[in-house]
Formats: C-alpha cells, structure tokens, sequence
C-alpha cells in the first residue's frame, strides 16, 4: 500500500466500521495505515472481506491480528519455513551428531517441546507434538510481523558445517559475517600436516623445534576434543535418564490413578446393591 491508495483504504475501514456501528477516527486510520505498510491494497481488502465473513471472528470489530492472518504475503515473504520443511531441518541434526543445523527460533522453540517425546523412541509422536508447536508460534510471529531469526547449532565434521554455513548464506538465512565466526578452527589432522611438512629431510633445527611444537598442539587439541565430546555423552546419558524417570513416574501416577477409579466404581456397584 503506498500514498495513493490511501483515500481508498479509508473508505475501506470506514465501510468495515459501519458494519459494526461505528465510525473510525483519524488515527485509527492512521494507525492501520502503519501497520499494514508493505502489503498491496487488494490483498488487504480481501483480508478485511474474509474477516467481515467469518462466522466467528466476524462478529466483532478486527483487530491487526485479525486482518494480518488473513494476509498471504505475510506467509511466504518473511523466511519462515514450512512446518514440514521445519521438522527435516531438525531430523536431519537430530539424527547425526557430525551435523550442523541452521534453525529459526520457532524450531527450537518446537525441538524443546518434542525432545522428551523423542527421548522415549516415539518419532511419529515427536513429529506429530513438532508440528504442532511449530505452527503455533510462526503464526504468532507472523501476526506480530516477525521474520525468521537462523541461528547456528555446529556438528562435529568440520566440512559438513562448512557446506551448511554456505547453504544458509546462498539462501540469505545467515550473514557471511555470521557464518565466518562460525567457521571450525585448525583440525589436529590439518595441524599434523603442517607439521609433517616442516620435518622434511631438509629441515632446519629450528623448523624441526616447530614441527615439534605443532605436533604437540595437535595432541592438546584431541585431548580437548575427547573430553568435550564425554562431557557431552554424560549430559546427553543424564537428561535421557532424567526423561525416563519422569516418565516412570508420570505412568505410575496414572496406573495409581486408573487403580482408584477401579476401586471407587467397584465402591458403587456395591452400594447400589
């Protein structure tokens, strides 16, 4: 909507408006005018036709929200995926731990709420709970005129999360500047060569002295990694642990639950008798 479509979308607001018995001021023109800046006028008024016609919503005066979930623009323009696109970006990290992801917060946002599902070996569960959530909160983003966010969840192959920074800047997810601090450091595999090269038959005492230095880099460097890497097994076995205790838990409060009710219906059959 630019500067010459403005008379008619006050005609449009002031029609909606004598619908519900009123009439809009000038800042309430004003106002809607600012919030739906950016979207063509044909499209907003079919979103205010689809309101007035809804037999729920319709009966009261629209909001932006309102108008605003009516508007397919705000649907493919603002870099949310959709929900099934959404839940494969997921699997394929969830799946291989040498995986880098490129989520929106709306991802992550359905990952925490469908982990303790996954936990217990229920995918279709999992996705099912995904979708869901999903789904909630980029229409809540969409109504709120929120773009999609990426952020970076790095997996351990260096090369693989190269070709990952380099797909989600192709596809302006991220910023190159974003993707270089993401990028790995030196491998012990890539320092170890270096080294290697600095040994030759030809080498100096103070390239050997180097080399020697290098090597021992490379071996700190896989000993940081190893330990990283326990670490996080340990975390990983003990939230899968602490997952499997609360769901012994919450089952034996229904069997406790299903147990009473069985005693009380017994209780009522024998009164009645």
């Amino acid at each position: 909507m630019n500067a010459t479509d403005e008379a008619t979308f006050t005609a449009l607001i002031a029609k909606t408006w004598r619908f519900y018995g009123k009439t809009p001021t000038g800042q309430d023109i004003a106002d809607w005018i600012d919030l739906l800046d950016g979207f063509p006028l044909e499209t907003i008024a079919t979103a205010f036709k689809r309101h007035l016609i809804d037999p729920k919503a319709g009966q009261y005066l629209p909001k932006p929200a309102d108008i605003v979930r009516h508007l397919p623009t705000a649907a493919t323009d603002d870099g949310h995926p959709g929900a099934d696109e959404a839940w494969g970006l997921l699997l394929r990290l969830i799946r291989d731990e040498r995986e880098t992801g490129v989520l929106t917060e709306q991802i992550r946002t359905a990952w925490q709420a469908c982990q303790p599902i996954l936990d217990v070996g229920d995918e279709v569960g999992a996705r099912m709970c995904f979708l869901d959530v999903y789904r909630r909160h980029v229409q809540d983003a969409r109504n709120s005129r929120f773009k999609a966010h990426w952020t970076v969840t790095p997996g351990t192959d260096p090369t693989l999360r190269i070709e990952r920074l380099k797909q989600a800047v192709e596809t302006r997810r991220i910023s190159s500047d974003y993707a270089r601090s993401m990028l790995p450091g030196p491998t012990p595999a890539s320092i170890d060569h270096v080294a290697g090269l600095l040994e030759g038959p030809d080498a100096s005492p103070a390239e050997r002295q180097t080399a020697a230095r290098f090597r021992d880099l490379a071996q700190l460097v896989r000993t940081m990694t190893a330990a990283s890497n326990r670490q996080w097994a340990e975390q990983h076995q003990q939230h899968r642990e602490a997952t499997a205790e609360q769901q012994r838990q919450a089952q034996a409060m229904a069997e406790a639950e299903l147990l009473k009710r069985g005693i009380r219906t017994i209780d009522d059959q024998q009164n009645a008798a």
